[in-house]
């Protein structure tokens, strides 16, 4: 007699009312055209411990805390309806750069920038993407190195952990911001200097 084989357990669901491990049940089978009927899962329903790792403690004197902060789901729906372009002056300043110098280090388009913040408009998504990193980035690294003087030199400063690149100028790429925050996390276990 052969023993019958137990069927995979279906992936956990979240439910769309909280951030909490909720299952919910996974639909039955392909649908008509053949492919996989399973849904995709809303941001909003993000686990708690996954939802924390993607907002970052803003801190009093990030310029951006108001376009960023807040329930993650909150940020991508005001990130969906657009970052006004005026955010580009305060988060160089709360840097310690010029617009110029941010403009280089993100890789933004210098004259088209600043015509979005004359004439009050918003940021593209690129645009708003690298802001956003670079706002996290600043306060990943206060966290980190417990000085907000101290952030703004890491940030702005060639590095010999990242290859002698400056930190700012990663982050017109999701690796090479993913690759400062695991430097930072390396500092902060004492993995280097």
């Amino acid at each position: 007699m052969v023993a019958k084989q137990k069927p995979a357990p279906s992936p956990k669901r979240y439910t769309r009312s909280s951030a909490t491990s909720t299952p919910m049940p996974s639909p039955p089978g392909p649908t008509k055209d053949g492919r996989s009927a399973e849904r995709r899962v809303p941001v909003r329903a993000l686990p708690a411990e996954k939802a924390a790792v993607l907002d970052v403690e803003a801190t009093s004197t990030s310029p951006v805390a108001l376009a960023f902060a807040g329930d993650t789901a909150d940020v991508i729906a005001r990130m969906r309806s657009g970052t006004p372009a005026r955010t580009i002056p305060r988060i160089a300043s709360t840097l310690g750069i010029s617009q110029d110098k941010l403009f280089e280090l993100l890789d933004l388009p210098k004259s088209t920038v600043k015509g979005r913040i004359s004439a009050n408009g918003m940021l593209s998504s690129t645009e708003q993407d690298r802001v956003y990193r670079a706002e996290k980035a600043l306060a990943r690294a206060i966290q980190v190195l417990e000085d907000e003087e101290a952030a703004r030199t890491w940030l702005s400063r060639e590095n010999r952990s990242l290859g002698g690149e400056i930190p700012l100028a990663l982050l017109d790429t999701e690796p090479g911001y993913e690759l400062v925050l695991d430097t930072l996390g390396q500092i902060e276990y004492g993995v280097v200097s």
